[in-house]
């Protein structure tokens, strides 16, 4: 199983239940708004505590799973593991029978002799502060890391920017939950549309309803999808809404119709009187009575409240956000927990919110994002007050205007600090006004998604791919000029015109985009093959595709790398698949081709119907021949053909003829295997042992041993760490691997610290060093003080500053901010540093716009050269402003 892997079923990706299953420490469950994370999450623990259930006493073994759910929330606020997990499952299970408390000593053992608990960390993105979700990563990685720990953990989370879960292991598995496919979203609407009668009819409109919408990419998000087949089952003739933001207002308008079945009001009036009967006097009974019935009458505009408390950082309990608001303010007579019970009785009920612990939380992010933004653009007021905070005045007449209204003192709000979800609904309101403020918006986003920059295209594909009420001709006239803009890298030039053509109504421009495309010198040669790809792909157009593909094949023939890609390209298409197939199968027996070219080839083969036995033949020969990333490849398939890659590998990692580096990259491989975590261990524990002490082959193994288990690693560099006569880098490597032990990294704080203030020490090695150190448990302050030392020295290469200045960026430390904006408008210095400079700015909190602008401006700069543009706009979109298509 790879590195990154997919957890839908498809050609290149495996089952949703592989998720769960292995025995490495920690993995990560990664998804978009709405995909259905925390709905994987709850399906699992409901089916593995059935089959737990189910099975006999006594005869537990590794291969049962004991799940427990817990919010990322709950354990970052908690100092302790055990204790977090005892409190979460009592609160879950409480109200169900639970008929004790369950105590930490319980989730501190095994749950049974061989097993462990599996944690699902559900909602790591809802961790408003970066610095506590990197505390509470940095925490896992620690305890997963620990050899005989009782636990694994699934950590479930939006992607997050800046490289944050590169805090885990590298051996730690990212899994992607994909949107639904067409037919995913006919399979889960025939499920449920399946007691209507006259099914098939129902879903044949259902589909028909999502199409004449414009709805089929929302359809896609699995969250989006159940409310709308809740929508149609509700009243069948009623058409769907149109858009997002009309999705989420009549399912919301719906829930308050159901409340009304499901005796709600019953509860609000018990509630009440309960609160109520308690005063006698009759004065102070009206007066409870009054504001008790004031607030439930004003209920929705109470939680569009507390959304918009909530998406700006309030994370006071909602009983104490709603009581300092007029329409729910307590009595004087009222004491405060009777009044809060009151309170947190209406929320829980509404349908829309649930408890958590002692307080509520939304039932899902994007129904928070979606109540914020009803608040903040509540009545025309609220709306031009939106407006202004959000468009900066770029016309006199404009700004004379605004200040007539005088909202000159008005914090501004940068759409690029905002989530791209929570901006669609803010937009989409803006949108929906009458009059004038309409016009107004669609003129700014005509500025924002239509300049022709990358930023304005990054904007525009995060809200197309959310839903939200874009005017259709205006997306795709702003998509054409995107694609068309050489100001725009290649790849997304490339993404704009296979958006144009899955936009309604704009297939054949798209396609003509491509075409365009793919013919184009000036496009790096795997971006002009892979637009080919597309176009061969899109229906109608795979003979035109074909053609482009030949061509391009003939055209880059001295590259192989190209000429194997788009032989891939063919072998997809039923009309030229065996010709591509054929140019796979040479490119694969070519001696004359490198080894990882060959097996990258052959393993193409092996995903292709048909063509799985050869191409696993084609992996077998090259492995016989001493390719290790051949046998990787094997032990990533199906049997037999892993059993041979499994044999190849061990056979590798144990071989003292092999030389040291693909011993290692052998084992490597094999831990990745399921089952097979321990023989790798072993094997480089064997590698390490006979390789010289302090030598590159020791060091290296060691370093593959601590992702497997840093204990042994530890163990077999102390030596080397603590000895003389060994080169100062690979000491570092050696204390490195000693601070990543619990039982000996108390003894790699005073070198390090010792490595990171030598000023005639090299300065990489000074960075490396400060930052082991800040991993330490009571030297994070120590740490930081040394990189800001280092960030700060003019006298220091202005890489080595910039890198260290992206370190204090990665643990949250806004004394960065400054270095980081200066060193990334800093002309002299290398375009490359200045992006990393960019990049980690725009990781901390309250200065993600500036880094997003600065990477920008490196993206759009004619002056440099396309590599560096290029990777400037990569660094761009790796920071979760939409979904990338692989």
């Amino acid at each position: 199983m790879s590195r990154r892997t997919s957890a839908r079923a498809s050609r290149a990706t495996v089952a949703a239940e592989r998720v769960f299953t292995g025995d490495d420490p920690i993995r990560v469950l990664l998804a978009g708004p709405g995909q259905g994370k925390s709905t994987l999450l709850r399906q699992f623990l409901q089916s593995a505590s059935r089959h737990l259930l189910t099975t006999e006493a006594g005869s537990a073994s590794s291969t049962l799973v004991f799940p427990v759910l817990i919010r990322a929330g709950a354990l970052a606020g908690a100092p302790l593991l055990a204790p977090a997990l005892a409190h979460a499952v009592t609160e879950e299970y409480g109200p169900f029978g639970l008929s004790e408390v369950l105590t930490e000593d319980f989730f501190r053992r095994p749950p049974c002799p061989g097993t462990r608990w599996l944690v699902m960390v559900d909602g790591l993105d809802e961790v408003p502060d970066r610095t506590a979700r990197l505390s509470l990563l940095d925490r896992l990685a620690r305890e997963a890391g620990q050899m005989n720990t009782p636990y694994r953990f699934l950590v479930a989370t939006r992607p997050l920017p800046g490289g944050e879960l590169d805090r885990l292991p590298r051996t730690a598995d990212h899994f992607t939950l994909e949107p639904f496919t067409d037919d995913d979203v006919r399979t889960y609407v025939r499920k449920r549309l399946r007691a209507l009668p006259d099914t098939d009819r129902h879903v044949r409109v259902f589909l028909d309803g999502v199409r004449r919408t414009r709805l089929e990419e929302l359809a896609r998000i699995p969250l989006m999808t159940a409310m709308l087949c809740h929508l149609y089952e509700a009243d069948t003739e009623r058409p769907l809404p149109d858009g997002r933001a009309g999705v989420f207002r009549s399912f919301v308008e719906l829930l308050y119709e159901e409340n009304v079945h499901k005796g709600v009001g019953d509860l609000h009036d018990r509630a009440i009187h309960t609160l109520v009967s308690r005063y006698q006097i009759p004065e102070d009974r009206r007066t409870v009575e009054e504001a008790a019935e004031r607030a439930r009458e004003h209920l929705p505009v109470l939680i569009d409240h507390l959304a918009h408390e909530r998406i700006n950082g309030n994370r006071a309990p909602a009983t104490a956000i709603l009581t300092a608001h007029p329409l729910a303010q307590r009595p004087d007579k009222v004491k405060p927990a009777l009044w809060d019970a009151l309170l947190a009785s209406l929320l829980r009920s509404c349908g829309l919110l649930a408890g958590q612990g002692d307080d509520v939380e939304f039932l899902h992010r994007t129904l928070l994002e979606y109540h914020a933004a009803r608040h903040a653009t509540r009545d025309p007021q609220a709306r031009t007050l939106l407006f202004d905070r959000l468009f900066p005045a770029q016309r006199l007449r404009d700004r004379l205007r605004r200040a007539g209204r005088r909202t000159s003192g008005i914090k501004p709000l940068d759409p690029l600090d905002l989530e791209p979800s929570y901006l669609g609904f803010l937009l989409d309101a803006l949108l929906a006004s009458k009059g004038p403020l309409a016009t107004a918006t669609l003129r700014v986003m005509e500025d924002m998604f239509g300049s022709g920059e990358i930023t304005g295209y990054h904007l525009l594909k995060a809200q197309l791919q959310l839903g939200s009420s874009l005017p259709r001709p205006k997306a795709a006239q702003w998509l054409t000029t995107c694609a068309n803009s050489p100001a725009v890298d290649d790849r997304s030039r490339v993404e704009a015109a296979w958006d144009l053509a899955e936009l309604e109504g704009h297939l054949d421009d798209g396609a003509r985009l491509l075409v365009r495309l793919a013919g184009d010198r000036a496009l790096q040669p795997d971006h002009r093959m892979w637009a080919a790809e597309i176009l061969a792909g899109l229906e109608g157009h795979e003979t035109t595709g074909a053609t482009v593909l030949l061509q391009l094949i003939e055209d880059l023939a001295p590259d192989p790398y190209s000429v194997v890609c788009g032989a891939r390209g063919l072998a997809r298409l039923d009309s030229h698949g065996f010709l591509g197939v054929q140019l796979l199968t040479e490119c694969a027996m070519d001696p004359g081709t490198e080894d990882d070219l060959r097996c990258m080839a052959a393993h193409w083969l092996t995903e292709l119907d048909g063509h799985r036995e050869s191409g696993a033949a084609l992996l077998l020969d090259l492995a016989q021949y001493g390719s290790v990333t051949a046998a990787r490849y094997l032990s990533e398939m199906d049997q037999p053909h892993r059993a041979d890659g499994v044999g190849l590998l061990t056979a590798f990692a144990g071989d003292g003829a092999t030389t040291p580096d693909d011993r290692a990259e052998a084992a490597g491989a094999l831990a990745e295997v399921a089952g097979y975590r321990n023989l790798a261990a072993r094997l480089l524990t064997e590698l390490a042992r006979e390789s010289l002490p302090g030598s590159h082959s020791h060091l290296a193994a060691a370093e593959r041993l601590a992702e497997l288990d840093a204990e042994a690693a530890a163990e077999l560099v102390l030596p080397v760490a603590t000895g003389r006569g060994i080169h100062p880098s690979n000491r570092l490597r050696a204390l490195r691997l000693l601070a990543r032990s619990a039982t000996h990294q108390g003894e790699a704080a005073r070198p390090l610290a010792g490595i990171a203030a030598d000023t005639t020490a090299d300065a990489y090695d000074r960075v490396d060093a400060a930052a082991a150190m800040a991993e330490l448990d009571a030297h994070r302050e120590e740490a930081v003080a040394l990189l800001l030392g280092i960030a700060r020295d003019g006298g220091v290469q202005v890489w080595d500053r910039i890198t260290a200045a992206s370190k204090l960026a990665g643990y949250g430390e806004e004394r960065s901010a400054e270095l980081l904006s200066v060193f990334a408008a800093d002309r002299t210095a290398p375009p490359d540093a200045r992006a990393l400079a960019a990049r980690s700015l725009a990781t901390l909190d309250g200065h993600r716009a500036a880094g997003l602008r600065f990477l920008a401006a490196l993206a759009n700069d004619p002056l440099a050269d396309k590599a560096r543009r290029t990777n400037a706009a990569t660094s761009l979109g790796s920071l979760d402003l939409y979904r990338i298509r692989r």
